[in-house]
């Protein structure tokens, strides 16, 4: 089928791209009804050949596709050890604070767990680079987020009220449901 659509288009002086027959926003060469079997022969003046996508232009492709979807999951899990907007009152020991985390399931439709637990503080503040390719981590109030600039300690701020974060920066929702980073 290919070579004949190939041969349909050179006969009509049609440039179709070599390696985009049937791909997404590729041309073809659809003979209607009345053509002759290709190249022009034998068919009227009536007849005509059409250029084109390859999808129905009336049809969405939407309308076709059917959403697997997961089941009805209950709300995600909390583990949270420590308060981590209370870093004084936190339940860590001195010289810990305490770090939000989320744990993404292994399967599709496995729940999320949401949580913070105390862990030795860094010392890393607002814009400093951190993580396990650093050997740097984040001192307590702060989360160590993937910014456009890089991983870096970010400061932890609530998503709603005074979110006292340091000049020009906002307070923007992280990973962590309920938490956001000064960025």
């Amino acid at each position: 089928m290919q070579k004949r659509l190939i041969l349909v288009a050179a006969a009509l002086g049609l440039i179709v791209p070599a390696a985009g027959l049937g791909g997404c926003g590729s041309s073809i060469v659809r003979e209607t009804e009345g053509q002759g079997g290709g190249g022009g022969e034998g068919g009227d003046s009536s007849s005509s050949t059409t250029t084109g996508p390859i999808w129905d232009a009336g049809k969405d492709a939407f309308d076709e596709y059917i959403d697997p979807g997961c089941p009805s999951t209950p709300a995600p899990i909390e583990d949270f050890q420590c308060d981590p907007f209370d870093q004084l009152n936190s339940g860590c020991f001195p010289g810990e604070g305490c770090f939000i985390f989320v744990s993404y399931p292994d399967e599709p439709c496995g729940q999320e767990v949401y949580g913070a637990f105390c862990a030795p503080a860094g010392s890393g503040v607002q814009g400093d680079p951190c993580g396990s390719n650093t050997g740097l981590w984040c001192a307590a109030g702060f989360a160590c987020v993937v910014t456009g600039s890089g991983t870096q300690c970010v400061k932890l701020c609530p998503l709603s009220g005074n979110d006292d974060c340091p000049s020009g920066l906002v307070c923007e929702p992280i990973d962590v449901e309920g938490f956001g980073g000064c960025l």
